[in-house]
């Protein structure tokens, strides 16, 4: 993500999470389910989470709405749908409501994915 854009959205934002918070209560039981392995934020919705069980296609639907790659998420389900999830990052934390569209995916499907519905070459 070009670092001019993450100041740009940034700018008018709370910078929630930036002192330690932690997830909400229902996310308190959880360990730290993945991290954002591929994005191209704010220019793509989709997103790739990698996991213990391999990797998980999602695309944003509402919530905090500024994240990077290496962010971790906690809430992860095993199986598609949409779900709530809480993301934990250097700029910004919250709950994001995100459509998992595949779970327990190999990498280079994730990849071709990622590349296709984000239209990098």
């Amino acid at each position: 993500m070009n670092l001019l854009a993450v100041l740009a959205l940034t700018s008018s934002v709370s910078l929630a999470g930036a002192d330690g918070e932690t997830p909400s209560a229902e996310f308190e039981p959880l360990i730290g389910m993945g991290d954002v392995a591929l994005d191209n934020w704010p220019f793509c919705d989709f997103f790739v989470v990698h996991t213990d069980q391999g990797f998980a296609l999602a695309r944003w639907q509402s919530g905090l709405w500024t994240f990077t790659e290496g962010d971790h998420v906690y809430g992860l389900a095993d199986r598609p749908g949409q779900q709530t999830i809480w993301l934990s990052g250097p700029i910004l934390s919250g709950e994001m409501i995100v459509d998992l569209e595949a779970v327990r995916v190999d990498l280079p499907t994730a990849q071709d994915t990622f590349y296709r519905r984000c239209k990098i070459p």
